[in-house]
């Protein structure tokens, strides 16, 4: 498989199907192929926020957000 065929699978929050999300698509919002609800957009690769688009972000996200904080010394 090569790195433009790479897809993930999002389940939907509301019916559980599984739909198939291209890498190409990362970072945008889709619909279930099934019930046609909102898709959470998908990210693989860490996004870098900053204290004014760190909440935005956060309480936008319908699944759990990871975060890692760190500080220069």
């Amino acid at each position: 498989m090569m790195a433009d065929d790479t897809v993930f699978i999002v389940p939907c929050l509301r019916c559980g199907t599984a739909n198939r999300v291209p890498a190409s698509r990362e970072g945008e919002a889709g619909r279930c192929g099934n019930c046609h609800a909102d898709l959470p957009p998908l990210h693989t690769m860490p996004i870098t926020l900053d204290s004014s688009s760190f909440d935005s972000f956060v309480n936008a996200s319908p699944v759990p957000v990871m975060a890692e904080f760190w500080a220069p010394w």
